[in-house]
């Protein structure tokens, strides 16, 4: 392995433990912020479903990244993917520390499309793929906006009519327990499977799968606890058949899109979901929700787009490209 196959590999491990950690808290936090269950029984679970979704699910990811793009000149393929991992990975971990709500794909696939722009057709880009991912940026967390209403019915339905409270209650924990796995097992399949796809350039899939998973789980052990407990905190203020019907709602959009290999937005698309049943009653702030949401949007590639090409700038000049 060369060294620029290296440091793609490296970066990838490095943004899977930052993501694994990042995008868990929301799956984490409920159980934690709940009591549904003990808290070494939380992490548990949800490191086995994020494990599993990272390993198994991630499969219909892999052409998300290393297969849009394509070229004869090898060592300038390495350097934009060099660049564009690092440049992302750097960005996602500052904007999640100042509390802006990133997604790794929206700094991932604008990053690619400008450095296909000044690499002069070196690089091939499926530019189509390219604006149907950037469409669905916006369509996910609408959907989801509409499903995690059309959830939270029908669970208000189902265990909302037993008369037995204490019944009521074991139905209510498991619907948290369900909202919980879901979640994690879509963060593996989509987050971690984008980061996959970059990696599979270095090393063949079953090797990077294992390992970016493996790093996914040690960053929700290691890095999830602070941002688990203030996140399940505000989910879980939506109420038992809330947090579970927004969650729910928002995964199901979220697999759909990862069956057919589309990178989305899981954190966006969960604060659809979450918006979605802020409609019931307006309990929570929806006008504060939708600008963190278009801060993530505006800042979130700009900044990447920065620090790609400044990185893909310094790796030819160090290998006088």
């Amino acid at each position: 392995m060369n060294t620029l196959l290296l440091l793609i590999f490296i970066v990838g491990l490095l943004a899977s433990f930052s993501v694994g950690g990042n995008n868990s808290a929301v799956s984490l936090g409920i159980l934690l912020s709940t009591n549904v269950l003990k808290r070494k029984h939380a992490y548990t679970i949800n490191a086995i479903s994020l494990f599993i979704g990272a390993f198994l699910g991630s499969y219909t990811m892999l052409n998300s990244v290393y297969g849009i793009v394509k070229s004869d000149q090898i060592i300038i393929l390495e350097i934009l993917l060099s660049s564009i991992l690092l440049a992302s990975t750097t960005t996602f971990y500052y904007l999640n520390k100042l509390g802006i709500p990133a997604s790794l794909s929206q700094m991932i696939y604008p990053s690619i499309a400008v450095l296909v722009l000044i690499s002069r057709g070196v690089i091939d880009f499926d530019w189509g793929k390219f604006w149907f991912t950037v469409g669905s940026w916006g369509i996910s967390p609408s959907i989801a906006i509409v499903t995690s209403l059309s959830m939270y019915f029908i669970l208000l339905k189902v265990i909302g009519n037993r008369r037995n409270f204490l019944k009521q209650i074991k139905y209510y924990k498991y619907s948290l327990i369900l909202a919980s796995i879901f979640t994690s097992y879509v963060t593996g399949a989509n987050a971690i499977g984008i980061i996959i796809s970059a990696g599979v350039i270095a090393e063949p899939y079953y090797i990077t799968a294992l390992t970016y998973a493996i790093a996914s789980v040690l960053g929700l052990y290691l890095s999830s606890k602070k941002a688990a407990i203030t996140v399940g905190f505000r989910v879980t203020r939506l109420g038992y058949i809330g947090a579970s019907s927004a969650l729910i709602g928002s995964d199901i959009i979220s697999e759909i899109f990862t069956i057919f290999g589309v990178p989305i937005s899981i954190t966006q698309t969960i604060m659809g979901g979450i918006i979605g049943l802020s409609f019931r009653s307006f309990g929570f702030d929806i006008k504060r929700q939708l600008l963190q949401i278009a801060r993530g949007w505006t800042v979130s590639p700009i900044l990447a787009i920065i620090v790609s090409l400044a990185t893909y700038g310094v790796l030819k000049s160090i290998l006088g490209l």
